[in-house]
C-alpha cells in the first residue's frame, strides 16, 4: 500500500501546480488525472 501526504485530483490549472509544490517542498504527492495533464 502506497502512502502519500496529499492526493491532488485533477490536473488543471490548480491541481498540477499544487502538487508539484508539494513534492518540491518534501511530500510525498501524488496526482490523479483522467485525461490530459493541463486541464481543458
Amino acid at each position: 500500500m502506497n502512502k502519500f501526504d496529499l492526493i491532488v485530483i485533477g490536473a488543471g490549472q490548480g491541481g498540477l501546480p499544487a502538487a508539484v509544490l508539494a513534492a518540491r517542498l518534501g511530500a510525498n504527492a501524488a496526482l490523479i488525472e483522467m485525461n490530459e495533464v493541463g486541464g481543458t
